[in-house]
């Protein structure tokens, strides 16, 4: 059995600015918010300043898009949000190819298109896999290997023809 994985990590220069931003701002406040005040209001607000701030540090620094293609169909996951895992099965799948995009088509990189008939997950670059389901459903993951995109995608994908696909 062949299979795709591509894991994509948001390896910016941007990221790690914003996450060190974050970092001092919160340890900042905190230090001015507890400078002169009573020992339990300190902990307090430390303690509470660490539970906001820690889980938005990690989620930044494991946000990361895997992909898999498989003889089951197309998974898709922005990790670590569990809500955004997608699974594809060939049956449910009308089209599936390789297409060039443009970020400013869906207003940036990200998750794009939440509660809509479309989707886009990607991070960076310009090639995506464009999936349409029998219910006419679009969904575009991005992909940084299309060349091993493609080559998997001509294994397994084989289109059904609308006349014998029961709805």
């Amino acid at each position: 059995m062949k299979i795709f994985q591509e894991k994509q990590f948001i390896n910016r220069w941007w990221l790690s600015m914003l996450i060190l931003a974050i970092i001092v701002i919160v340890i900042g406040t905190a230090y001015y918010a507890t400078l002169n005040a009573e020992e339990g209001t300190a902990l307090a607000v430390s303690v509470i300043s660490l539970a906001i701030t820690f889980p938005i540090v990690l989620g930044l620094l494991y946000l990361r898009l895997e992909t898999r293609i498989d003889q089951e169909g197309v998974t898709v996951w922005f990790k670590p949000f569990g809500f955004t895992k997608k699974h594809f099965s060939w049956k449910e799948i009308k089209k599936c190819y390789l297409r060039k995009y443009d970020s400013s088509e869906f207003g940036g990189w990200g998750l794009r298109g939440l509660g809509r008939d479309w989707k886009a997950y990607f991070i960076y670059g310009r090639n995506g896999i464009q999936i349409v389901t029998h219910k006419d459903r679009k969904f575009l993951i991005g992909t940084q290997r299309p060349a091993a995109a493609k080559d998997i995608l001509k294994r397994y994908f084989q289109p059904i023809p609308e006349s014998d696909h029961e709805n």
